[in-house]
């Protein structure tokens, strides 16, 4: 795969998930901001505990995650997991707003479709709140069509007013 970018996509480790966390916490704060200032919706503060915690669920053998770099600094994560045995989904797509603009996200979504398609998958699902306006564009660029919410989401049906959801066959 040629990556538009000069980042390195590569599966991360467990010796990677203090940079893993930390890119998932920051996408975390940053969607919970935006949702207090858009909606006055509040959340707890961010723990890295249980974001470290939830990494469990995004390891193989039916996960990955995926770490990107550049000049040694993980610049961006994204996961891939299997909802069932045709479905994947992608999750915890986030890089880093220093990197925004290199085509790193374009990367890491290309990495995270393979990944699905090497799992066996028919078909790729994701969620992305509705002020993620350049995510979509990548999305749709990928054949990404909307949908519904799909079972197995992680969002609440409270939240999913101010979420888009996404699905591409494979």
């Amino acid at each position: 795969m040629v990556l538009k970018s000069s980042a390195t996509l590569r599966e991360a480790t467990v010796s990677d998930d203090d940079a893993v966390v930390a890119l998932m916490c920051r996408y975390l704060i940053w969607v919970y901001a935006m949702l207090r200032e858009r909606h006055g919706i509040e959340f707890p503060a961010v723990d890295a505990s249980l974001v470290r915690d939830s990494l469990a669920g995004l390891r193989g053998p039916s996960a990955i995650i995926v770490l990107a770099e550049r000049d040694g600094d993980a610049i961006g994560v994204g996961a891939v997991r299997n909802l069932d045995t045709q479905i994947a989904e992608i999750k915890r797509m986030y890089v880093s707003t220093e990197a925004r603009g290199l085509h790193v996200g374009s990367d890491l979504l290309d990495r995270l479709i393979t990944e699905s398609q090497d799992a066996g998958a028919d078909l790729v699902r994701l969620d992305s709140a509705e002020f993620m306006t350049d995510a979509h564009r990548i999305y749709r660029s990928r054949a990404f069509v909307e949908r519904p919410p799909y079972p197995g989401s992680e969002i609440p049906e409270a939240l999913q007013q101010h979420w888009l959801f996404f699905e591409r066959a494979l």
